[in-house]
């Protein structure tokens, strides 16, 4: 079975925005993945904080809501670790744990619980290739998105799960591995910095800070030379242990894969996943009125959902539109992806 915890915050940061970015639309696209997963999806949604009471009234229709008192990303993180590993989830079922700014296809959910059936990797990214671990350009070419192999002939709605570094805080899990991995995960998420990559490379046995990054740490906020030097010798052994917690034998080495193309991509400028070969303005379509790329959200509680929302909390400018257009037909995700050697 697969089980979500959907972290939700109610304000927003300084991050820059595609156009057609809201966290309505978020949850919406996450609400249809739901409704197209093909069998029952569990779904607890962990608020930090007060949401807008349309929100609240999709999610409490749409699963359980859980409220809590984080305040950082950090820690809901960690509260949304915590509620899966001590929840009565069976140690063979998956759980996937999602963030609030990302924009959902609709075969996304199918397509995560075909290749969990398949049982070929241990974590799963839906938020796909080429997003997360390319930065200094390293990645090998069999690892990059098929379109910048020049695979332009390959169907955009089969989805290939490849073996992969790093992705972001939304992964999936089986939760028997997330039990095992529960305490290196938390030691990774306080060694500061990007938590998330040096927990994906933690959990498949690389050890994530060299030296210098070891003894070298940013000065953070506090001007005074005891807070920073206290911070300093957290950090060096904080950053030791994860090191030395990462070098696991080699059957305790997870496997992680992600979608290739992506099955959701994070909404922020500069991140967006890369689009399926034929279909640049992929994201922004599937955000925007139906053009017959993407299912069509059809329970009137979505539709009310997204008709609520933008009469409640107003209508912004460059307002998305849900996308109602006709099915160009079914969805070979699960009969097409699979995991390359």
């Amino acid at each position: 079975m697969l089980h979500v915890v959907y972290r939700s915050h109610g304000g927003e940061n300084a991050k820059g925005r595609p156009a057609w970015y809201s966290k309505p639309l978020a949850l919406a696209s996450f609400l249809r993945a739901v409704e197209s997963a093909g069998e029952p999806v569990d779904v607890v949604f962990l608020n930090d904080g007060p949401l807008a009471q349309p929100l609240l009234t999709a999610m409490s229709a749409g699963g359980r809501v859980v409220p809590i008192t984080g305040g950082t990303n950090r820690a809901s993180y960690l509260a949304a670790l915590k509620l899966a590993v001590r929840s009565g989830f069976d140690d063979d079922d998956v759980v996937l744990l999602a963030e609030d700014d990302y924009l959902w296809r609709p075969d996304a959910l199918s397509a995560l619980l075909a290749a969990a059936a398949r049982r070929r990797a241990d974590y799963w990214a839906p938020y796909g290739t080429g997003t997360h671990d390319d930065v200094d350009g390293r990645t090998r070419a069999e690892r990059l998105p098929r379109t910048a192999r020049g695979e332009a002939r390959v169907p955009a709605d089969v989805v290939r799960w490849v073996p992969h570094t790093s992705t972001t805080s939304t992964f999936a899990v089986r939760v028997g591995v997330l039990r095992q991995d529960h305490r290196l995960l938390v030691l990774s998420c306080m060694s500061g910095g990007d938590f998330d990559h040096t927990s994906c490379l933690a959990v498949q046995g690389v050890p994530r800070f060299g030296l210098r990054e070891l003894v070298v740490h940013h000065p953070g906020a506090s001007t005074s030379p005891l807070v920073r030097a206290a911070r300093g010798a957290y950090l060096t052994a904080t950053r030791s242990a994860v090191d030395l917690a990462s070098l696991r034998r080699p059957s305790r080495r997870r496997r992680l894969a992600a979608a290739d193309p992506a099955l959701c991509t994070h909404m922020e400028e500069g991140w967006l996943a890369p689009a399926p070969a034929g279909s640049p303005r992929h994201w922004e379509e599937l955000a925007g009125p139906g053009t017959g790329t993407a299912a069509p959200l059809s329970t009137a509680l979505v539709h009310r959902f997204i008709h609520t929302v933008w009469t409640a909390v107003g209508n912004p400018a460059a307002r998305p539109q849900v996308c109602t257009g006709a099915v160009d037909g079914p969805s070979t995700a699960q009969n097409g992806e699979r995991v390359a050697a």
